[in-house]
Order: structure tokens, then C-alpha cells, then sequence
């Protein structure tokens, strides 16, 4: 039967990080089914779903201490569930993209409204860039959100309107075809 955990890992960066934690699954017969990976500052930060035929958990934390060391990353473990055996609204997969000055509060603002209307965020990532003749700071959100299909579409995407023109932010929201 297959056993599913989630690692996470986060320290400093350098090169060959991935090349190593993908080593040391890979010699463990341990898949890397869903991966996100990032350099925040100096620190690089990873969360991966693994999979393998053996207890998966068993099998990571008796050597958690070795690729720690090996590493410099401190590293969390965590059984989880199957991706299939998820259980899920109907909803409908959205793009969502914010784009405006940067300040204080805008995460918080735009899933404010989300969290009202009960819409989940499968991914997220927000960056912040001078913008190139100006220097300005320049906020970037990119969502992929699920819609619960008893949810009013048009009540959605008014709030999300209205938010856009209180805040002069710029919101894009479209629907995907899947996840």
C-alpha cells in the first residue's frame, strides 16, 4: 500500500540542494509526487508531497538526521493522505492575479474575500519588484483558488470589483479548466 508524507525543509541557500534531498529520496525509493521550492532572502524553502510502496514516515524519520546533517536544512515530516483520497466541494478552478503598489495588508485584503465566499487556495505566490524606470515597488499575487459551485459567481467577482476600486489594485479573475 502506498505512504504519503509531506516534507518540508528550510535553511540557507546554496547550490545543489534539490540535486541532494532528490538523491536521498531517490536511494530510498521514496517518489516526489508535488513540489514547490523557493529562495526567500537567503533561505531556500521546500515542500514536496512523497510517496513510496514502504512506510513512508518509518522510512524518513530514521534518516531525517543524516540529510539534516547533510544539508543544513531543518526538516519537518508529516504522514499525510492520498491526493485522491482528498475530499473536495464541487467548486470550479480559478486564476486570481493582483497586481498594485505595494503596501501593508494586500494578502490579507484579497483573501479576506475569498475566506467569505468559503474559496479555497490550492497555490499562491506573491512577489514584490521595483518597477523598471521608477524604482516603485510593484506587489504581484498569483492564486489558483477552487470556487464552490453553490457559490454565486457574479457575488464573487462584485466584492472582488469593489475591493479593486477601494484599494487601486488591479484583479484579474478567470476561471482555469483544471488545477
Amino acid at each position: 500500500m502506498t505512504s504519503f508524507a509531506v516534507l518540508t525543509a528550510l535553511g540557507p541557500d546554496r547550490p545543489g540542494l534539490i540535486d541532494e534531498i532528490s538523491s536521498f529520496l531517490s536511494e530510498k525509493q521514496i517518489n516526489i509526487e508535488d513540489s514547490r521550492m523557493a529562495v526567500l532572502g537567503g533561505e531556500f524553502a521546500i515542500i514536496l508531497l512523497a510517496s513510496s510502496e514502504e512506510d513512508i514516515i518509518k522510512i524518513l524519520k530514521t534518516e531525517q538526521e543524516k540529510i539534516q546533517k547533510a544539508t543544513s536544512l531543518d526538516i519537518f515530516i508529516k504522514p499525510t493522505i492520498s491526493p485522491k483520497e482528498r475530499t473536495v466541494e464541487p467548486s470550479i478552478p480559478h486564476r486570481l492575479h493582483v497586481t498594485s503598489l505595494d503596501h501593508p495588508g494586500l494578502v490579507h485584503d484579497v483573501t479576506k474575500v475569498l475566506h467569505s465566499y468559503n474559496i479555497n487556495i490550492e497555490s499562491m505566490e506573491t512577489h514584490v519588484k521595483n518597477a523598471p524606470i521608477s524604482g516603485t515597488p510593484i506587489f504581484n499575487m498569483f492564486c489558483i483558488v477552487t470556487v464552490p459551485v453553490k457559490n454565486k459567481l457574479s457575488a464573487v467577482k462584485d466584492e472582488l470589483k469593489e475591493l479593486e476600486h477601494r484599494l487601486d489594485v488591479d484583479i484579474e479573475f478567470e476561471a482555469v479548466d483544471s488545477l
